[in-house]
């Protein structure tokens, strides 16, 4: 499923960052920096999948040029040169959806912040997650103004950022920006998950938050070398799995507290009392599909399918109604070709103009028109309506394994209730079975 990551990271002369350096590896592109002479060649860098500058205007501005003037309009040796979120791409969306994302959200950050955004996305590497498709958002630390001939030119600094109280404030708002742009276009792919910024803390899981790993522990990690950060990646992991099934064994022992309580209900109950019981409501188990119904976020799925089936039927009801015009137009111009066949010949001859059928002509060009159109709305309905059907069916697969737990648990209580019902049944035949008080007096 679809999950959140939003990072923000700060580019600082103090740790032995440069602007210019990070923009050439990110956009896979050779840069040379002029205030130190450095070139930085990354041109031979696969997995850049598109790079871009934003700019507030909308206007473009070349690379290099860009974050060379970042370098030189910074004159402390701790200037923070350059400010970059990362964040996690769906896979549920395709790459040219991933790009609209990526490219609208960094838009509307850059209107807000005054701001060059540098946009990147990277495919995932070729070790790792193969869903893990990502983007870089490095931005400019100045507001991006015009000088009289209209180049591009750093601004003042935007300090807000760089104030603890104002900084954690606007890095929230950014977050739940993220998350609303995530979720839009999810929901414009036809798409049913849903991605939340909220921390574990906030919603009251219980889990831990995960750390990153970082390229330097990973790629110890993948050779077998152990790290402390790897250390404690699996610690979080195994905690948070810890969690998951410590709540799922609390949620069977209620489950089984209350079902001894309901067990001690039924031994004093009649054999009539019993079958209904069992065999009506609500001890007979539901089937697993059923179970998988019951899921909110599949009666969701379920409701966001029914209303594209729908959509599907109306539009092959109205192309049927619009071929049914088409069909009864020809039939009137063909009946006045039968009642004028003189007429007709000359019309089709060029010899003389009909005004009658060329009228027919225009009506019946018309309604053609109107089928073309329909026709080619219902292939959109369709191709919407089997996005929807997949994302469906995904979604209720992963409720499957638990609705399947369920079902066995309520299986065992019904056969349980069952083995009640027939020692009562083969006690009444032996004539050791006396109805309780509460049973006299009931029929059938």
């Amino acid at each position: 499923m679809a999950i959140y990551h939003f990072q923000m990271k700060t580019l600082s002369r103090s740790s032995g960052r440069s602007a210019t350096a990070a923009a050439a590896y990110r956009a896979g592109q050779k840069i040379e920096d002029e205030r130190t002479g450095q070139t930085y060649d990354y041109s031979r860098r696969t997995g850049v999948l598109m790079a871009a500058v934003i700019l507030p205007d909308g206007g473009q501005v070349d690379r290099a040029q860009l974050w060379n003037a970042v370098e030189s309009a910074e004159k402390r040796c701790n200037s923070v040169v350059a400010r970059e979120f990362v964040v996690a791409l769906p896979h549920e969306l395709s790459r040219d959806q991933q790009t609209a994302l990526v490219k609208g959200y960094a838009q509307g950050l850059s209107e807000r912040t005054g701001w060059a955004v540098d946009v990147a996305i990277h495919a995932p590497g070729k070790e790792g997650d193969l869903r893990n498709t990502h983007a870089h958002l490095l931005c400019t630390t100045r507001s991006i103004e015009r000088d009289p001939a209209g180049c591009p030119v750093m601004g003042s600094k935007t300090r807000d950022w760089d104030i603890r109280s104002s900084g954690s404030v606007l890095l929230r708002s950014e977050r739940a920006e993220w998350e609303r742009c995530v979720n839009q276009s999810l929901e414009q792919a036809n798409r049913i998950e849903r991605v939340d910024c909220r921390s574990h803390a906030e919603r009251q899981t219980g889990l831990e938050p995960q750390i990153h790993l970082g390229p330097t522990a990973m790629n110890m990690e993948r050779k077998g070398i152990q790290t402390e950060r790897g250390d404690e990646h699996r610690r979080i992991a195994a905690h948070n799995a810890n969690v998951i099934e410590l709540d799922r064994v609390r949620e069977e022992a209620l489950e089984q507290q209350a079902w001894a309580k309901q067990l001690a209900e039924l031994e004093t109950k009649t054999i009539w009392q019993l079958e209904k019981s069992i065999y009506c409501h609500p001890i007979r188990p539901k089937s697993v599909s059923d179970m998988v119904a019951e899921y909110p976020e599949v009666k969701k799925a379920l409701r966001v399918l029914d209303e594209h089936t729908e959509a599907v039927k109306d539009w092959s009801y109205h192309l049927s109604k619009a071929g049914d015009e088409v069909r009864y137009a020809q039939h009137r111009e063909t009946v006045w070709k039968e009642a004028h066949p003189r007429l007709a010949w000359l019309h089709e001859k060029g010899v003389w103009e009909s005004k009658v059928l060329t009228s027919f002509a225009h009506e019946i060009q018309q309604k053609q028109y109107a089928v073309d159109e329909i026709t080619e709305r219902l292939k959109q309905a369709e191709k919407r309506q089997v996005e929807v059907q997949k994302s469906f069916q995904q979604i209720s697969a992963r409720f499957v394994p638990e609705a399947q737990r369920r079902h066995d648990r309520q299986q065992v209580r019904y056969e349980q209730a069952q083995g009640i019902l027939d020692q009562k049944r083969k006690d009444r035949a032996l004539g050791l079975y006396k109805e309780p008080e509460q049973g006299q007096g009931m029929s059938r």
